[in-house]
């Protein structure tokens, strides 16, 4: 890659993360403190979002290993 495809595209992901966190923030923030969602949906959606994280993070670390060889 060109250098300045590289640092466009670095320029361009670190907005793009800086965007989602602080709607992840926002939304986890109003999820949590929200004492009309029963326990159990909070523990559930927890679950689930940690769940996401750790595959696709199995899935990255896999695909780099592969690219390996």
């Amino acid at each position: 890659m060109k250098p300045f495809n590289i640092l466009g595209l670095t320029i361009f992901s670190l907005g793009a993360l800086t965007l989602i966190s602080f709607g992840f923030y926002r939304f986890v923030d109003e999820f949590f403190q929200d004492t009309s969602i029963p326990f159990l949906v909070k523990l559930g959606v927890t679950a689930l979002v940690l769940g996401i994280i750790v595959m696709l993070i199995s899935l990255i670390i896999e695909r780099i290993r592969n690219k390996g060889e």
